[in-house]
Parts: C-alpha cells; sequence; structure tokens
C-alpha cells in the first residue's frame, strides 16, 4: 500500500482497536503545545494529507491517525460516532495532548467526527473541510448498503473504466490538472481494492446525519473550508455550518473540488496555518 511518507508511525491499542498513528514530535522539536490533529475522510487513509501534513508540521506538532476501521488501523463490523470521539480521546491521552492545545482538522467525514468532537469537549480552534452539515444516502450509498458486494465492489471500487471517469467527476474540479488526478488514483488504488466490503458500508450508520443538533454547541473559533466546485460536500453544506457555528470563518476556495487536499495543498495548509496563528476573537 502507499502511504505518505512522513517517518514511522506506532499503533495505539484502545478499546479494543489497534489506530496508526503518526505524530511529527517523534522526530522534530516544538517551542508551543499546540497540537494540529489531521482527521481523514472515509474510505480514506493517512496519505491523503502527504502534502499538507509536511508543510504544516514545520508550524506546529502534527498528529495524523488513521480512524478506526480506515487504513492499517482495526476494521470492526461496525463502528459508531462514540467510537470515533473516544479514538481521539485516546489519542490526545496517549500523546499527553490536553483540549487547550487541540487543533482539529476534518476532512469531509472526519470533518464530521472534528465538528461533533468540538461540540462535546474543548478544543484550541477547529478546521473543517469539505464538511456535511448533513449526511442523506444517494443512489449509490443504497446499492452499496443494501445489495450483495458481489454486485458492486468490483464495479465500484477497483481502477476500470467507470471509475476512472466517475471519481474524476465527481472529487475533482474540472479545472484540476490532470496529473493530480492520476496521483491521487496511484495513492489509493491498492488500498481501495484491499479494504473489506463492510468498510464501506460504515457511513450507514451516520445515516441522517444533522449537524444543527450539535454544532451550535461548538465555541472554539473554527474556519470552514470548501472547494468552489466540491460537488460531494457542496458550498452549500459549508453555509449552513458557517450558519451554525457562532465563531466561524468561511472559505470558498475557486477551482478545487472534494479532494483540495491534492488539489490546493499549498493554500490550503496557508490556511489552516494563519487562523492557528491569528485565530479571530469570538464573543461565546
Amino acid at each position: 500500500m502507499v502511504y505518505m511518507p512522513l517517518g514511522e508511525g506506532f499503533y495505539l491499542e484502545t478499546r479494543g482497536a489497534r489506530l496508526w498513528v503518526y505524530d511529527s514530535a517523534s522526530r522534530r522539536s516544538y517551542s508551543g503545545p499546540t497540537t494540529v490533529f489531521l482527521l481523514h475522510g472515509s474510505p480514506g487513509q493517512a496519505s491523503n494529507w502527504k502534502h499538507v501534513a509536511p508543510l504544516l508540521e514545520q508550524r506546529f506538532r502534527v498528529v495524523v491517525y488513521e480512524l478506526r476501521g480506515y487504513g492499517r488501523s482495526s476494521k470492526p463490523p461496525r463502528v459508531s460516532l462514540g467510537d470515533y470521539l473516544e479514538d481521539q480521546d485516546a489519542v490526545m491521552e496517549a500523546l499527553g495532548v490536553s483540549g487547550g492545545d487541540a487543533v482539529l482538522v476534518g476532512h469531509s467525514f472526519g470533518g464530521l467526527v472534528a465538528q461533533e468532537y468540538a461540540a462535546r469537549r474543548r478544543v484550541k480552534a477547529l478546521v473543517l473541510v469539505s464538511s456535511l452539515a448533513r449526511l442523506e444516502p444517494d443512489l449509490l450509498d443504497r446499492v452499496v448498503w443494501s445489495l450483495p458486494p458481489l454486485l458492486w465492489r468490483r464495479l465500484l471500487f477497483t481502477e476500470n473504466p467507470l471509475t476512472r471517469r466517475l471519481y474524476r467527476k465527481v472529487f475533482f474540479s474540472d479545472s484540476t490538472p490532470d496529473e493530480v488526478y492520476e496521483e491521487f488514483v496511484a495513492d489509493n488504488k491498492e488500498y481501495l481494492e484491499s479494504l473489506p466490503p463492510h468498510v464501506f458500508r460504515y457511513l450507514k450508520y451516520f445515516s441522517g446525519y444533522d449537524a444543527s443538533r450539535s454544532a451550535p454547541r461548538i465555541d472554539a473559533p473554527t474556519l470552514i473550508i470548501v472547494g468552489g466546485d466540491d460537488s460531494v460536500t457542496p458550498p452549500a453544506q459549508s453555509r449552513a455550518l458557517h450558519g451554525m457555528i457562532r465563531c466561524s470563518t468561511l472559505r470558498v476556495v475557486p477551482g478545487a473540488g472534494h479532494m483540495i487536499l491534492y488539489e490546493k495543498p499549498a493554500l490550503l495548509a496557508e490556511e489552516i496555518a494563519g487562523f492557528i496563528e491569528s485565530p479571530p476573537r469570538c464573543n461565546v
């Protein structure tokens, strides 16, 4: 499998699962306690942050871990929101990071986890990248969730003419260079083809998710970033989150789709770093 070249990680055992964790403090020293946690999407892996993490770790301690069910972490039959919140607790405790020093940066499903965590626990700041205000299944979700894997596994989650066209259209802006898309395919082809079918059904347990039940409780400074051409979590979802979170700033990035992590990594890293270093003052 292909993963981000960010040095050696380690496994953390927690609540019946093994989570793969990378901590930039294992090879760098930092003068301050601020720690940036990068949470990938579904069915993502740590390598989704391969361009952004190295830029951020020049200025902050960066922790990237593969969420329960993904990457090199354990893949249980089912997952829950509680699993992901308690896993974040466990990683922070293991690394000695307090909530007041933690910046959670979540992409897509990782954004859902990050915003739900921030609604319940104290964090220094929150960054939501292509996150979700609501999760409603589409036709492909219903196919994957209800039909036998024999009918959809090879068709939707292996490299073939259909997925090459579909992934390019769905996850990337039309203005993104083809070489960026080809890099994404190379990084994720073997990984996606090796995942057990039940992993693709995890989002079933979050069907009907509605951030309006929790996002108004977030009081941490929040940066919301979305690609202007994102068709998976369209800008309307980010605008909805912006309206729910009192202390939030919205940034819509032209010429980027859902995989802004690949499409505009330098811009994304600079937006995140600038926000951490100069957060807005909030009246909460």
